[in-house]
């Protein structure tokens, strides 16, 4: 019995080891090596130098460094908020026994099969302002062309209507399987005693969602505060900086620039400030479910 129990903990880890050797040699090692390449001066053509916090300075002195952080907290709110709540509406909808319930499934999840710079490049075309699809249909109902990746007031929001296109299915589907896993006694109980739609959805549904929803929410935030393809592909970050994330920001110090200490330095900080907000997710998450 214990030998069988040692094999089968042994079979465990093996088919853990391709997971963890993945883990620490593109995540884990890259993100403890970034912390003392932070302090130093280095081009990678050169021995590094050290700086001590030289490069923190320079960087919070840069109105560019703030303006790129506005931007990534303006798209992860944004992104987070909208993806949580279209795929919990989306989950809602394909949950009901309603006739081609699964094709509809089917097509939620497909935009998520491609790559986001794929479908980048499509919406950037389909954006474009002298021969893109959406603004040739405006014209055919009378309505002005719009600049949506060359104005600086509609870039963000083009950016984010993209990303939720094409990530809401993989949220969609988190939360279908969360509500399928609801027993149906607890509808049934409540519908004796009397309750309509709008009780059993809110003090029953949301309720039982709770996890699910901060497990969600933690999710598309780790995931738009590292936006990139997206920023690269259809605006380059502009116009005037004004999709410049901080991930766009540290590519251009070490791959335009060269300055990779800065960029370790950029690095940092988007490694903390997911950190931080996660642990304070996850603390918000905890006291809520204390107090149901």
């Amino acid at each position: 019995m214990v030998k069988s129990k040692k094999s089968n903990s042994l079979s465990a880890y093996l088919f853990l080891l391709p997971y963890f050797t993945l883990f620490f040699v593109f995540f884990f090692f890259p993100a403890v090596t970034i912390i003392p390449m932070s302090f130093t001066h280095w081009n990678i053509l050169s021995t590094p130098k050290f700086a001590g916090f030289d490069n923190y300075i320079r960087m919070f002195k840069d109105p560019y460094f703030w303006q790129a952080t506005f931007n990534t907290f303006e798209y992860t709110i944004l992104v987070t908020i909208g993806l949580t709540t279209l795929a919990l509406l989306l989950a809602l909808l394909l949950n009901q026994r309603l006739r081609g319930r699964v094709v509809g499934r089917v097509f939620v999840l497909m935009p998520y099969v491609i790559s986001s710079a794929a479908a980048g490049i499509v919406w950037k075309w389909m954006y474009d302002k002298n021969f893109g699809i959406i603004n040739s249909y405006l014209n055919r109902f009378g309505l002005p062309t719009q600049p949506f990746l060359t104005s600086t007031t509609q870039a963000m929001f083009a950016v984010v209507f993209m990303n939720l296109w094409w990530s809401v299915g993989f949220n969609t589907i988190i939360y279908l399987a969360a509500l399928q896993g609801i027993p149906e006694e607890l509808y049934q109980a409540a519908e004796v005693d009397g309750a309509n739609s709008w009780q059993l959805f809110r003090y029953i549904t949301i309720p039982s969602l709770k996890p699910i929803t901060l497990y969600v929410t933690v999710l598309c935030f780790a995931n738009s505060f590292q936006m990139f393809d997206e920023a690269y592909i259809m605006t380059q970050g502009g116009p005037i900086g004004s999709t410049t994330t901080l991930v766009f920001r540290m590519w251009n110090s070490a791959f335009s620039n060269f300055r990779f200490g800065e960029a370790a330095a950029t690095s940092t900080v988007i490694l903390l400030l997911i950190l931080t907000v996660t642990l304070l997710q996850f603390k918000l998450g905890s006291q809520r479910g204390e107090e149901v």
